[in-house]
């Protein structure tokens, strides 16, 4: 048994808010699914991951026998995903460092990667000008032909838009073309930024693009999860149809969020 220990209200409810909710498994898996798709299983890949929360993705991708660097800058987090790693049994290596992205050139910059990887939304609290620096930091820390892939909330969410046109909440339907302010705790605000595939391509212009996905095309938001509970059929639907359309490239920008995958010019 392992004694927890004092974690802050994001980290220690992060998991139950998100990871293990309904919607947070259903958007999870099908990241997995195409970033499996990059994870050769005769060839062990470095891997740095960015934001990596409580480390649900960094577990998985050691399992698949990568060796895994996974960073944040929440200690917090960093002490969840240790807690976690403890009840794991994995053969290769994994380690969980704090680091904010902005450090990462520097903290690293006697290794090479074969993957980049940022989850969820961790790089829409970075404005342009921020994006911009990392599209050149994330260039040094790459080998040749390496993978940046990275998941982010999008501007034009189809069900967030639906939802509030249901809700005759005319004012929140456009409510990611400009940042905004997401409630992290009951006192903690952070600024986010949304963005389109094409504003991504033209940030990172260090490297070429590989492909593109929408992930929660009809998957909806997660802050509808308590509806997700309530109506469970409703998402079984949902979920059908996002693993039938769910796959179509041009519909990146209108699912929840964007997968996007570059690779280092």
């Amino acid at each position: 048994m392992y004694t927890e220990p004092a974690f802050n209200a994001i980290a220690q409810t992060y998991d139950a808010d998100f990871t293990e909710s309904i919607i947070g498994k259903l958007q999870r898996n099908k990241v997995w699914y195409y970033l499996e798709k990059y994870l050769p299983q005769n060839k062990k890949l470095k891997i740095l991951e960015i934001n990596c929360g409580t480390g649900t993705d960094a577990i998985w991708l050691a399992n698949k026998g990568h060796e895994v660097i996974a960073t944040d800058i929440s200690d917090k987090m960093i002490e969840w995903a240790q807690v976690k790693l403890k009840k794991e049994a994995i053969d290769t290596a994994l380690a969980f460092e704090i680091c904010s992205f902005e450090n990462l050139k520097e903290k690293y910059k006697d290794q090479k990667f074969d993957i980049l990887f940022s989850n969820f939304g961790g790089l829409n609290c970075s404005d342009q000008k921020a994006l911009e620096q990392l599209n050149h930091d994330f260039k040094k820390l790459l080998n040749p032909d390496g993978k940046l892939i990275m998941v982010l909330l999008g501007k034009y969410c189809l069900m967030e838009q639906l939802y509030f046109f249901l809700k005759s909440d005319y004012s929140k339907i456009k409510r990611r073309m400009n940042p905004t302010e997401s409630r992290l705790s009951e006192n903690t605000f952070q600024p986010t930024w949304y963005y389109t595939a094409k504003d991504l391509q033209q940030i990172f212009n260090a490297f070429q693009l590989q492909t593109k996905k929408p992930i929660g095309l009809f998957i909806p938001p997660s802050f509808l999860e308590k509806q997700a509970i309530k109506h469970p059929k409703p998402i079984r639907v949902l979920s059908f149809f996002e693993k039938q359309l769910g796959n179509i490239s041009s519909l990146s920008n209108f699912g929840d969020h964007i997968l996007i995958v570059f690779e280092k010019k």
